[in-house]
C-alpha cells in the first residue's frame, strides 16, 4: 500500500461522514450518497497528485459535490420520461428466436392434429379455434357431452404429448 493510499484511506475515516451528509442533501438518498462519498475517493485517488493539492478537504468536497449534481441530473433525464413514453420506448415485437420457437410448435401442433381421427380433431377443432361448448360440439358430432369431453381431452394429450417429445412444451 502506498502511502498516498495510506494517506487516503486515514482521510475517508475522518471525512466520510461530513462528505455523506453534503452529498445526501443533493441527492435525497442515504444508499446513493454513501455510493458517492466512495466513488469521490475513488477518484481522488486517481487524480492530481498530493503536491498540488492545497486542501484536500474542500478538494474532496468539491470532487463529492460535483458527482452529486452529476447523478441528479442523470437521474432527473431518466425521471422526466413519462411511463406511456418509457413503453414506447420498448419493442413489442416479438425476438427472432421466439418467432422460430412458435413456427416450430404451430408445425407440431398441426402435425399432430392431423395424425388425430376425424371426429376427435373435429372435437377439438371447434372446442379451441370455435370456441364452442362441449355441449354444442356433442350436438354437432350427435355424441354425448361425456363423449366430447373425451375427444377433446384426447386431442389435447396428443397436441401435448408431440409438442413435449419436441421439447416445445
Amino acid at each position: 500500500m502506498t502511502a498516498r493510499t495510506i494517506e487516503l484511506a486515514l482521510l475517508y475515516a475522518s471525512e466520510r461522514g461530513r462528505l455523506g451528509r453534503l452529498v445526501d442533501r443533493i441527492v435525497g438518498n442515504a444508499a446513493t450518497s454513501e455510493d458517492l462519498v466512495h466513488d469521490t475517493f475513488v477518484k481522488a485517488l486517481g487524480n492530481a497528485a498530493p503536491q498540488e493539492i492545497r486542501n484536500e478537504k474542500a478538494y474532496l468536497s468539491r470532487i463529492a459535490h460535483n458527482l452529486a449534481i452529476d447523478h441528479k441530473r442523470k437521474s432527473a433525464r431518466m425521471t422526466d420520461i413519462s411511463e406511456e413514453a418509457f413503453f414506447s420506448l420498448v419493442d413489442p415485437s416479438p425476438s427472432p428466436e421466439t418467432i422460430a420457437a412458435d413456427r416450430q410448435a404451430l408445425a407440431i401442433t398441426l402435425a399432430a392434429m392431423s395424425s388425430l381421427p376425424e371426429r376427435t380433431r373435429k372435437a377439438l377443432e371447434m372446442h379451441r379455434l370455435g370456441d364452442h361448448t362441449l355441449a354444442q360440439i356433442g350436438k354437432t358430432l350427435g355424441v354425448s357431452t361425456s363423449l366430447t369431453a373425451r375427444l377433446v381431452l384426447d386431442g389435447y394429450r396428443v397436441v401435448h404429448e408431440r409438442l413435449r417429445e419436441a421439447g416445445a412444451a
